[in-house]
């Protein structure tokens, strides 16, 4: 599918860029790639600017901002506590894809908020305090992600934030149960992954959750061979790249191209938008984790797999529940 590109696209796309390029201008000075590629991650969350939201653009990404920069840090804190982290997953989950649902907002969903979270309630091989630390990180990384999506604001939409349209709560249990059965499968894809011991094991969770978020079985399954064939052919790309690049400086000038690609398609294609984030999440650990070499390309495969087996599992048994045999599916019908 051909995507017609205009100057605002582009616009959009730069301030991205520009989000990654000030978390880096920050590692140099203090010598500390760690806050670039921490920082880089937070900044993606930036995609939660979506002018298609309207008058909801700039009270999503407040409200995705707020819930990070407080859950960043406790799943640092949680990361010592194995089986603490798989029910915080769970109940994160819950209320991000409740409010998510209940809100109608247009965009990333689930999937940047709990990738960076799983990520980092997984480094439980650190002492608290670093992991504490590159939790904050990703939080400087959302603050300038914020910064950044309210130049753009005020430079083209002028959208205020207005936290009295935010719904907490309705009478339509179906949000509820949709949020319920994605938090069991999220708590199961990283519950699983810890206990495969893969490096990196919370890529299950973000497989799992892209999938999850598929709106019914015909979907999920369509997401499914996408996000596989999409998935693989980033592998090989970052493969490729780990092959031929050592060199820090070019690998950050790289997560610089593949961030662009993410904020140039993801507006108009989420699947297409996520095929890059493969690429740009190795790139960034290649910076920092040279050690790991090609066993985070074979993590990053099996996660595909795996994450998204349980993810259509997920979505297949929403689907009987809501619409074949559960009593409660029968009432919200006949609502």
């Amino acid at each position: 599918m051909m995507h017609q590109f205009t100057n605002r696209n582009y616009i959009h796309t730069i301030y991205g860029v520009l989000t990654m390029v000030v978390a880096f201008l920050i590692a140099i000075i203090f010598r500390n790639y760690w806050v670039g590629v921490m920082g880089s991650f937070g900044s993606l969350l930036f995609m939660y600017y979506v002018p298609a939201n309207k008058n909801k653009t700039m009270t999503q990404l407040f409200l995705v901002s707020s819930i990070s920069c407080i859950s960043f840090p406790i799943s640092a804190c949680l990361s010592k506590t194995q089986w603490l982290t798989f029910i915080w997953i769970a109940l994160l989950t819950y209320i991000v894809q409740y409010l998510m649902s209940v809100n109608g907002y247009i965009g990333p969903g689930l999937f940047f908020v709990l990738m960076i979270n799983g990520m980092i309630a997984s480094l439980s091989h650190l002492p608290l305090l670093n992991a504490l630390f590159l939790s904050l990180y990703a939080v400087l990384g959302v603050v300038i992600a914020v910064v950044f999506a309210m130049i753009e604001n005020r430079q083209f939409e002028r959208y205020q934030i207005n936290l009295r349209d935010i719904i907490y709560k309705t009478q339509d249990i179906q949000p509820s149960i949709r949020a319920l059965m994605t938090s069991v499968f999220a708590f199961l894809a990283y519950f699983i992954g810890y206990h495969l011991k893969l490096n990196n094991y919370y890529w299950i969770l973000v497989s799992a959750l892209t999938i999850l978020q598929s709106e019914n079985v015909t979907i999920a399954r369509k997401r499914q061979l996408s996000y596989i064939g999409a998935g693989l052919i980033g592998t090989l790309i970052a493969f490729v790249i780990y092959s031929l690049v050592n060199d820090p400086i070019v690998l950050i000038g790289l997560s610089f191209v593949f961030m662009a690609l993410i904020g140039l398609y993801m507006p108009k294609s989420y699947l297409v938008g996520n095929f890059f984030t493969t690429p740009i999440a190795l790139i960034l650990f290649k910076i920092v984790r040279p050690e790991m070499g090609n066993t985070l390309i074979k993590t990053r495969i099996l996660a595909i797999f795996v994450g998204t087996i349980i993810g259509l599992i997920g979505v297949l048994y929403y689907d009987y529940i809501m619409n074949k045999n559960w009593p409660i599916a029968n009432k919200i019908e006949e609502s």
